[in-house]
């Protein structure tokens, strides 16, 4: 009896947090984080702003949380394939781009905070600092991984290669979020990477 007694306070502060951090996660990804209120928040589920604070210290603090969720949640068991060598590099990447079609949530949340974070005052700055770090070295370690395989055009460098692979990767993110029926994300990455390497990679 004493454990049930544990599990239901404990269950339904889990319950509650997840609501949270699902209707901030649509309202940051709708409004950003400075216009997005925890007023508009706690409407959506039903509760005010103070019982917000009870759960998640302050505003930011949640943001973070909601930002860890996301990486953790993202894409769950639907992740696509790793790539399988070199030579399967660019269409890894065309599968991962594919793959986020079936999460725009999660896709507008991150390139609209990307763009608001990057004033150093901001809340998730550090966080997307770091990200686009770490992303930029896996990137350069993929398509060196290329060169090496004698898979990069002439005069491409791996360096060159990530940095101009997550601009345009980002950039047509952000044009698909203002119009959609226009930009094709994967495809514009397609034809990127196809300037990049000798790997033939079809329609995408």
């Amino acid at each position: 009896m004493a454990t049930s007694t544990k599990r239901g306070p404990y269950a339904k502060t889990a319950a509650r947090q997840r609501e949270i951090l699902d209707a901030a996660g649509e309202v940051f990804a709708t409004h950003g984080y400075r216009a997005g209120s925890l007023k508009e928040i706690g409407d959506r589920v039903g509760i005010d702003a103070s019982t917000i604070l009870h759960h998640f210290a302050n505003k930011s603090v949640l943001l973070q949380r909601v930002l860890e969720d996301r990486d953790t949640r993202s894409l769950g068991d639907a992740a696509p394939e790793p790539a399988a060598g070199p030579a399967d590099t660019p269409a890894a990447f065309l599968r991962l781009a594919r793959a986020n079609e079936k999460i725009p949530g999660i896709v507008e949340l991150y390139t609209l905070l990307a763009a608001e974070s990057a004033t150093p005052e901001h809340p998730s700055n550090e966080y997307f600092r770091e990200r686009y770090a770490r992303v930029r070295g896996e990137f350069t370690a993929a398509f060196r991984e290329m060169a090496d395989a004698g898979l990069l055009r002439p005069g491409i460098e791996p360096e060159f290669a990530a940095t101009s692979t997550l601009a345009v990767w980002d950039g047509a993110q952000l044009q698909w979020m203002h119009d959609a029926d226009a930009v094709d994300v994967t495809e514009t990455l397609r034809r990127h990477l196809e300037l990049l390497t000798t790997v033939e990679l079809g329609e995408a």
